[in-house]
């Protein structure tokens, strides 16, 4: 495509190439909307398939090689680590022999100048002067100075010998107080085993008396059985007899008897009390059943009657039934008569419809060209 402009700026030929893009995407368009052999409607299911295929592949692979990397780099991890451990393994072993070469071959002990850093030197050195006639000291040396021991050595021995002296008589008197606890602990031991001895003639004695007190209790509990026996059979006898009289009383009781006397009530005559109630007499059977009688009667004249008044319902339901049908009749035959009405002037104007168009057609007949059908299909849109 050629562009006829004289003066182009930027935005013409932006705003161009767009237009030239529009109109060759609607080209293709065209050809593939035009194209009958081509034409798709709906979706494209084989290139859909085949990209799922794609994806599915694309996918596998993927998920191959990210398993490729992480056994490399579990590789790599355990190299990494195992070189790691050989280094340290090293690094020790050279850390241990650099150790024992300093331990045995670069002590203080052995430096060139441990004479002037060594820490025991004031121990190590001999004192100034050991005595009056320390053969070391010169013409214009001092030989006596304030606070200064020179019979430390004897004056140690002599405290030695006394500790000593000491130890010996805390022995001796650790050993006397010994044997007066040995004395002492056997004195207990001899109290104790007379305390024992009395202890067991007391239990003896006390053991002997607690059988007396167990024999004359049993024989307490014995005379006590007996008497309780005694008892026994004398209640049983007892409320046997009571037993017996309460059978006699029962029997000749106004309940076990029915008298009807016994049934009412003191406060109202016309009350019977419920529970010594025994039944109706024959006179007041008769009554009831009198009452029942005229019940039943009137129950049979109130249904007779609604009987009655239901058919009389019945009747005037009828009647409403019959008029209703009646006037539906009526305003159906009414109805029809007015839809024939319709009809037949709907059948008129169609008449005459048909014949305006009739007449509409015979005044506007024209042939169909080919320009008519030429401006179709001529955009996609």
């Amino acid at each position: 495509m050629t562009l006829k402009i004289g003066i182009c700026t930027k935005q013409d030929l932006d705003e161009a190439m767009k237009v030239q893009k529009r109109e060759q995407y609607e080209e293709e368009r065209k050809r593939r909307i035009f194209n009958a052999k081509q034409r798709l409607y709906g979706l494209d299911i084989d290139m859909l398939e085949r990209q799922i295929l794609e994806k599915k592949k694309q996918k596998s692979m993927q998920l191959e090689c990210d398993k490729r990397f992480e056994d490399q780099e579990q590789l790599q991890k355990r190299l990494i680590s195992a070189q790691a451990k050989e280094l340290e393994k090293k690094q020790r072993v050279a850390d241990s022999d650099l150790n024992y070469y300093r331990c045995r071959y670069q002590r203080m002990e052995q430096r060139r100048e441990f004479d002037l850093n060594d820490p025991n030197y004031l121990k190590k050195a001999r004192p100034t002067r050991v005595a009056d006639d320390d053969i070391t000291l010169g013409v214009s040396s001092a030989q006596i100075f304030h606070g200064e021991d020179l019979y430390n050595s004897d004056r140690k021995v002599r405290q030695r010998d006394q500790q000593r002296a000491w130890l010996d008589q805390q022995v001796q008197e650790r050993k006397r107080a010994e044997d007066a606890r040995k004395t002492a602990d056997n004195m207990l031991m001899e109290n104790l085993g007379c305390r024992d001895k009395h202890l067991e003639e007391m239990a003896k004695s006390d053991h002997l008396m607690r059988n007396q007190v167990i024999q004359q209790v049993r024989q307490f509990n014995m005379n006590m059985a007996k008497q309780k026996q005694l008892d026994r059979e004398r209640e049983k006898r007892e409320k046997y007899e009571d037993d017996m009289a309460e059978i006699y009383n029962m029997l000749s009781s106004d309940m076990l008897t029915e008298n009807p006397d016994v049934a009412q009530s003191r406060t109202d005559p016309n009350k019977k009390i419920a529970f010594m109630y025994r039944g109706m007499t024959p006179e007041e059977l008769r009554v009831f059943r009198l009452g029942q009688e005229q019940q039943l009667t009137l129950a049979t004249q109130r249904k007779t009657e609604a009987q009655m008044m239901d058919k009389q319902w019945e009747q005037y339901a009828i009647n409403m039934d019959r008029t209703l049908v009646l006037g539906h009749i009526e305003d159906e035959r009414r109805r029809k008569a007015q839809f024939d009405e319709l009809m037949r002037a709907n059948a008129k104007l169609a008449v005459e419809q048909d014949q305006q168009r009739k007449d509409a057609l015979a005044a506007l007949s024209n042939a169909v060209s080919d320009e008519f059908y030429d401006q179709f299909n001529k955009n996609s849109r």
